[in-house]
This record gives structure tokens, C-alpha cells and sequence, in this order.
């Protein structure tokens, strides 16, 4: 089993992650359909801004970096322990991430791990999380983690049909 050890984020590291959290956030929203290219980067800026209003001292949040056995920077966690909108205690997973280089050594369940982990020793007993339909490795990863679909938004692009007179 791959071992991690977690620890706060770092400024440098909230620095990094704030910004590459914005552009992923904006590109995968107009992948999906959900944003104009134009707006996408506004509108990332703008979630990121009301979900972390005091940035890595934000009340109820996790912001957390896993290192491996050797000391090595290896990924990091944002988590909500509080989900808003919800009548039940949920925590939810607003990032998870594995360094590019670490990948495919086994970090990504680890880190899944870690993050329920910190949930229950949060006092919180349920943990969810949303991925995007064209994630494919990390759907995988979820339903191979017992996680299970709790919803489902769909769409279909549809296409400009001519007229045919």
C-alpha cells in the first residue's frame, strides 16, 4: 500500500495551486459545455473567490499536500468539510490532484484515502466529490473506490440543421 503523509499547503504551494486551479477549472468547464471560452476564466476566478474567501485560512477547508516515504512532493487535497446545500453532515472533495511526474504509482488511491481519512477524523462521515464525464481514469478510480453516482447531468450537442425547402 503506497504511504503519504499530509500536511498543510504551503504558501508557495496555495500560490500554484490557486492559479492552476483557476485555468483547469475554466477549460474543463468549456469542455463540458457549462461556459464560453471568453467568460470561463471570470467565472473560475469567481467560484474559487466565494469557495476560499480567506484563501488557505478559509474556516471548513482542507488544503492539504502529500508527500511520499521519501519526501517527495507527490499531490494535494482541497476539501470541504461542510457541503452547502446539503441537509445531512457530507465533506466534499473540490480538488484532488497527483503531481504529473507521480503518476500511475498508485498516489491517486492513496490520496483518496487520505482525504476520507481526514473526513472521519473531521467528524464527518460522508465524502463526495463530482468528475467530469470525459474523466475517465479518475471515474475509474471513484467507482473502483466504492464510490458510487448519486447524480447525473447529461447533454448532447446539438447541431444547426439547415433548412431544407
Amino acid at each position: 500500500m503506497t504511504q503519504l503523509s499530509l500536511r498543510p499547503m504551503a504558501d508557495s504551494e496555495y500560490e500554484a495551486f490557486r492559479s492552476k486551479s483557476i485555468a483547469e477549472y475554466a477549460k474543463v468547464n468549456v469542455e463540458a459545455g457549462n461556459w464560453l471560452e471568453e467568460e470561463s476564466m471570470e467565472l473560475s476566478r469567481h467560484e474559487l473567490q466565494q469557495l476560499l474567501p480567506q484563501g488557505r485560512e478559509t474556516p471548513g477547508v482542507l488544503l492539504l499536500s502529500a508527500d511520499n516515504s521519501d519526501g517527495e512532493y507527490v499531490g494535494y487535497l482541497w476539501i470541504g468539510l461542510d457541503r452547502p446545500g446539503t441537509s445531512k453532515p457530507l465533506a466534499w472533495i473540490y480538488d484532488i490532484e497527483v503531481a504529473q511526474e507521480q503518476r500511475g504509482k498508485g498516489y491517486g488511491r492513496a490520496l483518496l484515502r487520505a482525504a476520507e481519512e481526514e473526513t472521519l477524523k473531521n467528524g464527518v462521515p460522508t465524502l463526495g466529490l463530482n468528475v467530469f464525464g470525459n474523466n475517465h481514469v479518475a471515474r475509474k478510480l471513484y467507482e473502483s473506490s466504492g464510490y458510487s453516482i448519486t447524480q447525473m447531468a447529461m447533454s448532447k450537442q446539438l447541431g444547426v440543421e439547415e433548412d431544407s425547402e
